[in-house]
């Protein structure tokens, strides 16, 4: 008997999670590629979340000698990001695999948000060693937020997430299948 409730099956969200879990890691990586950190004052610099400095119009040396002093976070989002990928893409290969996937892809997923926070929370101190914000000595942040990290910190919340009702609806559907519809067998019918 059901309960006269006409529940959906969560089968769309099911379906859609590995391939969205393997376009998430990609995109991780992708976003620490970008910037990371800008300024719209001076000659206006940017950095990527892997050490990229860009400064329009400045000589060769001064751009490797600040590069030379990045911190680097995005190197910790590119290889989450790789990791969240391969176990999607395995998760998405093998259903014995989704629920290692579902805990791999939720960890990394925080592990990439931390690292976005914490950025976000001071990047110029974050993306340059202390010798470059120290030799600055400004009142003002001298690099802002970049949309490369706004785009890592959306994207793990989403990644986030997605793990989080995956392993919702996996439970309820484990639940539903262990107690089974009400449904009379053929043995009961004969008598």
């Amino acid at each position: 008997m059901t309960d006269g409730v006409d529940r959906s099956r969560p089968d769309h969200v099911r379906r859609w999670t590995w391939p969205a879990g393997v376009l998430g890691g990609l995109l991780l990586v992708a976003f620490s590629l970008v910037p990371w950190g800008v300024s719209d004052q001076g000659v206006k610099p940017s950095v990527t979340g892997l050490g990229r400095v860009s400064v329009p119009g400045a000589a060769p040396e001064d751009v490797a000698f600040l590069e030379d002093l990045t911190r680097r976070p995005g190197l910790i989002t590119v290889a989450v990001g790789v990791v969240i990928a391969i176990a999607a893409a395995l998760a998405w290969w093998r259903s014995a695999l989704r629920w290692p996937a579902v805990v791999v892809v939720g960890i990394a997923s925080v592990v990439s948000l931390v690292v976005a926070v914490v950025t976000l929370s001071d990047p110029g101190k974050h993306l340059f060693e202390s010798r470059v914000t120290d030799a600055i000595d400004a009142d003002t942040p001298i690099i802002s937020v970049g949309y490369g990290l706004v785009g890592v910190l959306v994207v793990s919340v989403v990644l986030l997430g997605l793990m989080m009702s995956t392993a919702i609806i996996g439970r309820d559907t484990v639940a539903d299948s262990a107690t089974g519809p009400d449904v009379a067998s053929p043995a009961d019918e004969s008598s």
